[in-house]
């Protein structure tokens, strides 16, 4: 949820921040690489100029846009950021920007808390932070196996319960990444799940829109008949289904007439080979 704050000028602005984040005019001062002076000045009203610089480099350490520090709007965060300061490269920025990624997917999954944790766990696959465990685990096993099957041949009356001790163990061996793509699989499922109950479904509002079109479409074949025994035909159907998209944008009149024709094709019970014999 964002923050807002009550409307304010930019010295009310700053006061209001300083207090918040317990930070006093000197320690301002030294971060923006201003004169304290010069900022308890204006914090007093005793000069009117700040200047540009100062106000993006105040608006940067205390995150917030320069517009709310002015005072234009009463929402503290920052719109705008630079490519750097998002870690972003010029062409992950570039697929956002023309469009080549889905935004609303991207802030979705970037706004779920469990999307965050995945991400480190596909650094640390990358990485081979696991990867590594796992391998030396697996060398383990590996040596464990084999001091097991050399017990085997020293003891032959216990060779088969050796033996069984040493493919157990041997099979208790596991890719090395295997368990880093399943966490990430599992993560990863988890939050579209989430991101999906947040969204919910439009499934039900579909169905019941069918439903009213299919009734609608029902009523309309059956105007003026006997409703107990009506007379549909494919063609009326085929009609009634292509009518109902024939004056939408961007329909082509042929190809309507094509589907029209093949409805009708497909909507016509041909008979069967025994109704063949019988006439």
């Amino acid at each position: 949820m964002e923050r807002k704050y009550l409307s304010g000028n930019i010295r009310e602005r700053l006061q209001d921040l300083m207090k918040e984040r317990k930070i006093t005019q000197s320690e301002l001062a030294a971060k923006i690489g201003m004169d304290v002076s010069t900022l308890s000045r204006f914090i007093s009203n005793a000069t009117g100029k700040l200047g540009d610089e100062n106000i993006k480099k105040i608006a940067k350490e205390f995150e917030v846009s320069t517009d709310f520090l002015l005072g234009v709007t009463d929402i503290p965060d920052r719109m705008n950021y630079d490519i750097a300061e998002l870690g972003l490269s010029v062409q992950a920025a570039k697929n956002l920007y023309t469009g080549k990624v889905n935004a609303e997917v991207v802030n979705r999954l970037l706004e779920n808390k469990n999307f965050a944790a995945m991400t480190n766990m596909i650094a640390h696959y990358f990485d081979d932070t696991l990867a590594a465990g796992y391998a030396a685990q697996n060398q383990m096993y590996a040596t464990l196996s084999a001091l097991l099957m050399g017990e085997a041949k020293q003891h032959p009356e216990d060779r088969e319960a050796i033996t069984e001790a040493a493919k157990t163990v041997s099979v208790s061996r596991m890719p090395m990444y295997q368990a880093d793509l399943t966490a990430i699989q599992n993560t990863f499922m988890n939050v579209l799940k989430e991101i999906k109950k947040e969204i919910g479904s439009n499934v039900s509002d579909a169905q019941a829109m069918s439903k009213e079109a299919a009734q609608h479409m029902y009523a309309e074949l059956t105007k003026g008949q006997d409703v107990t025994k009506p007379n549909i035909t494919p063609e009326m159907v085929a009609e009634a289904i292509t009518g109902s998209v024939s004056g939408m944008e961007g329909v082509d009149p042929e190809a309507l007439k094509q589907f029209n024709q093949a409805l009708i094709g497909l909507l016509t019970v041909k008979p069967t080979e025994d109704e063949h014999d019988g006439s």
